[in-house]
């Protein structure tokens, strides 16, 4: 038994290492990111399998296969990686999952490091997936260990949803000993005729088999250990996971006589007794959690239906703001509106919680994206062009900062080149440049150029190979070769991917070569057909692992000391 102090994301690598996980995969995404590369710290001694997978479907597809092979397996993404592995989700929630699969969901409320800002429980529920969330990393650990015996036994993914906070925060914990033992022995595959098949003739069979599969996971976490009820004031709150740590932050050294507190980890199925219950233990409820109010119209369904008419507060009377991250200071903001004998023994303010998002910085010093678009703009003036420029999620979004404030359209990883060919569809006659990184690239880039390539279009096509997936914490990617995450992995060439496809121009430049530079991208913006151009240059903070501009957030960490 080691006493330590671990976080939030290391506490689910623990939880899945004493669960005897065998495969983990990913794609590099905060929040999620962490837990996956404390245990790539780990593979070797404990016999595991990390990667960093192309993307999100593959992450899950490899996870789930790896489940039905006979070994436990972690998939990790955030809210919008969820969006990518959905397709596959929605089948092997029908299906079985052998050995078990959880999957580690981290949702950014307030679009710190996201392009939205994204609720996943709501679609969790749509997928029909069993959910929890922890408050602490002490209970992050005994969550995923449920959560992979809760899969193994129900035959389902399950999972565990985290936030960037929830990551962040600290707690000092007892670690038992992990024995070292063989994960993997090869064997032959157990068959069983249509268990992991979802086909017309037996979807809905198996649809209602999951509903059966859900009731039961609900009476389960009646008594689960993860919801707990603390007073028994009038003034009834319920919050969930990470929230509910920051309630208590909220509420240290308050009289606390006249509230009543209804903690939830399991988050879906609701268990509907253990809050009904508590609704009618109390006069009035309200309901603090992030983002959408998920568990607000959930509970006033249950209420509804259980002929209960006391009072919930939350979101849809605006007592609680609806978008962002739910702070400390908004906490105690909205707790006088509800609880009038509410009296802070602290005060919170907006500055403590401050962050400083990485897209507003502007591109660093040395940086090889740069001269790229210094060498556009030069060509576009004193060509008279007006480029459109349509950008994926990565480091090119900083062209929307000076000294270039060039960026016309981001949407989500993978989108440029299919929305720069919709562009060009719709008549538009400005030159269009899509820009695409080398992670962007094998993720889902790669599926919209062999869409454009074949079905035809007029656009520039640049890909910024700088070697790494610097906003997401300088992983690498998939153009890399040698060792990654313990073991070894074969290089891809970008090259070779664009030379068999039809495209009109195909070339790599090397940026800080500016005149050889100057003259393909030239040749490039005023050539028609499918243009690519690869920039090629590594980013020089790679060795860092830190990017001047982007600031460490400790704002949100919370220190727990545990007896």
């Amino acid at each position: 038994m080691e006493r330590m102090t671990i976080t939030g994301d290391v506490s689910i690598a623990y939880g899945a290492l004493m669960s005897g996980v065998a495969v983990s995969t990913s794609y590099p995404g905060s929040p999620s990111s962490g837990t996956i590369e404390y245990l790539a710290t780990l593979a070797k001694k404990h016999g595991l399998h990390v990667e960093w997978s192309t993307n999100e479907k593959v992450a899950f597809e490899t996870a789930v296969g790896a489940s039905i092979g006979g070994v436990p397996a972690l998939m990790g993404c955030k809210g919008v990686g969820f969006n990518v592995a959905l397709d596959p989700m929605m089948v092997a929630n029908l299906t079985d999952v052998g050995a078990g699969l959880v999957i580690l969901l981290g949702d950014d409320p307030g679009a710190w490091a996201s392009q939205n800002d994204q609720d996943t429980r709501p679609i969790a529920w749509g997928a029909e997936l069993p959910m929890l969330e922890p408050a602490t990393p002490s209970e992050g650990i005994e969550m995923t260990r449920y959560a992979f015996q809760l899969s193994q036994d129900m035959q389902m993914p399950v999972i565990v949803r985290i936030t960037k906070s929830f990551g962040a925060m600290k707690e000092v914990v007892n670690l038992p000993d992990i024995p070292i033992t063989s994960r993997v022995t090869p064997h032959l595959f157990e068959r069983h005729v249509m268990r992991w098949i979802s086909l017309p003739k037996n979807a809905v069979q198996r649809h209602h088999r999951l509903h059966g599969r859900i009731d039961a996971i609900s009476s389960n976490y009646e008594t689960s250990s993860f919801n707990k009820v603390t007073g028994v004031g009038a003034y009834g709150i319920i919050a969930a996971g990470m929230i509910f740590t920051k309630l208590m932050d909220v509420l240290a050294d308050v009289d606390l006589s006249e509230v009543s507190i209804l903690k939830l980890g399991t988050i879906w199925p609701l268990p509907a007794k253990t809050i009904t219950d508590f609704l009618q233990s109390v006069e009035q409820v309200l309901i603090l959690e992030e983002n959408e109010p998920f568990l607000e119209t959930l509970i006033k369904s249950m209420a509804y239906d259980a002929g209960l008419r006391t009072p919930v507060h939350g979101k849809h009377d605006q007592l609680v703001n609806r978008e962002g991250e739910l702070f400390r200071w908004q906490i105690a903001e909205a707790l006088p509106k509800f609880w009038p004998g509410y009296s802070p023994a602290h005060m919170f303010s907006p500055e403590e919680e401050q962050k400083v998002m990485p897209s507003e910085a502007g591109l660093p010093e040395n940086c090889p994206y740069t001269p790229v678009f210094q060498i556009l703009n030069e060509l576009s003036e004193s060509s008279g062009l007006s480029p459109v420029y349509v950008v994926d999620p990565g480091c090119a979004i900083k062209i929307n900062t000076p000294p270039f404030e060039i960026l016309d359209i981001k949407y989500s990883m993978g989108s440029s080149i299919g929305i720069a060919s919709g562009l060009v569809l719709a008549g538009v006659t400005d030159p269009v440049i899509a820009v695409v990184g080398d992670s962007d690239f094998f993720h889902l880039g790669v599926n919209a150029l062999f869409n454009v390539a074949h079905q035809g279009s007029n656009l520039l096509v640049i890909i910024l190979d700088n070697s790494t997936t610097a906003l997401s914490g300088f992983q690498p990617s998939p153009n890399l070769g040698g060792s990654e995450l313990g073991h070894v992995t074969t290089s891809l060439s970008i090259e070779q991917i664009v030379q068999a496809c039809p495209v009109t121009f195909a070339e790599s430049i090397d940026p800080w070569d500016t005149t050889a530079a100057r003259d393909i991208l030239k040749a490039a913006l005023t050539r028609s057909g499918v243009r690519v151009v690869i920039s090629r240059s590594p980013c020089p903070y790679i060795e860092s692992g830190f990017c001047p501009g982007y600031k460490s957030d400790e704002s949100d960490t919370i220190e727990i000391l545990s007896s």
